[in-house]
């Protein structure tokens, strides 16, 4: 048997190898949940799923890119002579840039640039993933 329950706020899961008699409010989990528990919420005895905390966790756990990596992920999205126009203009962007040796999608610069960019959250998660 499964349950989930409240503790300090978070949702905890616990598994037992029999049924056992749990004298605290929690909800059994009758079937598999896919999605990760961070996305979890409890409403009237049933696990559901907030979406977006669904997208905040998927993009904390993005991969890394190199800064190789991400220069090709901005050519292939026809971005990079736009960044590069980008940089030119702002010192803080252009240092960010230049000397980053990885780039995270939460990282303050991609959320700069994308702004600056007038692209989408779901636009820089796409091009994220290709």
């Amino acid at each position: 048997m499964k349950i989930a329950y409240l503790k300090d706020g978070n949702i905890v899961v616990e598994a037992f190898t029999h049924e056992v008699e749990v004298d605290f409010p929690h909800v059994v989990i009758d079937r598999e949940i896919s999605e990760p528990i961070e996305s979890w919420y409890i409403e009237d005895g049933v696990i559901k799923i907030d979406q977006q905390k669904l997208i905040e966790f998927n993009r904390k756990n993005m991969p890394i890119l190199t800064p190789i990596e991400f220069d090709i992920k901005l050519n292939n999205a026809g971005l990079y002579e736009a960044v590069q126009d980008l940089i030119k203009n702002s010192f803080e962007l252009r240092i960010a840039y230049n000397r980053a040796t990885f780039f995270s999608r939460t990282d303050p610069f991609i959320d700069q640039a994308r702004i600056a960019l007038n692209l989408t959250d779901e636009q820089v998660d796409q091009m994220w993933m290709n």
